[in-house]
């Protein structure tokens, strides 16, 4: 027996209805304003772990970042969107994902998948309650350009 349907047997349909919308208002911030330094982690408040493992700055001025984040177990991350097109590697953990106009994504560990440029990112969560998510997330911006943009 599942742990929701464990809970829901005992607890009735109003009691998993509360827990949903709590686990649902467990949101993560957008880590903007705050500079990353190469090899030192950022944190949020929700405890979305941040790493910038490598950045190249061509003679252009893009920069070509490459980025470890850890998301807390069952962190949902607000609406956003990308102004280019990641590359990412799920290290640990399960992942969920979806991009307005397309079917929700389960991702797990050695799957990999791209954040598409400009396209609304509706939801993205570490849907296990009990691990950490581990992402390995490349792209290129302009020079000082953040790579997530809320609404």
């Amino acid at each position: 027996m599942s742990l929701k349907s464990s809970i829901f047997s005992v607890a009735g349909p109003a009691t998993l209805l509360a827990l949903n919308v709590a686990a649902a208002l467990t949101v993560a911030a957008p880590l903007h304003a705050q500079p990353l330094v190469l090899g030192k982690p950022v944190a949020s408040s929700e405890g979305l772990v941040r790493t910038l493992l490598e950045r190249h700055v061509d003679e252009q001025g893009n920069e070509f970042d490459l980025i470890l984040d850890v998301f807390p177990p069952g962190i949902i991350v607000p609406a956003h969107h990308h102004p280019t097109t990641g590359l990412n590697y799920i290290l640990e953990g399960a992942a969920e994902s979806q991009y307005e106009g397309e079917p929700l994504r389960h991702l797990a560990a050695g799957d990999s998948f791209q954040d598409h440029a400009d396209i609304r990112h509706v939801m993205f969560r570490n849907p296990d309650p009990d691990r950490p998510l581990k992402i390995l997330i490349s792209f290129e911006v302009k020079k000082g350009q953040a790579f997530f943009i809320a609404p």
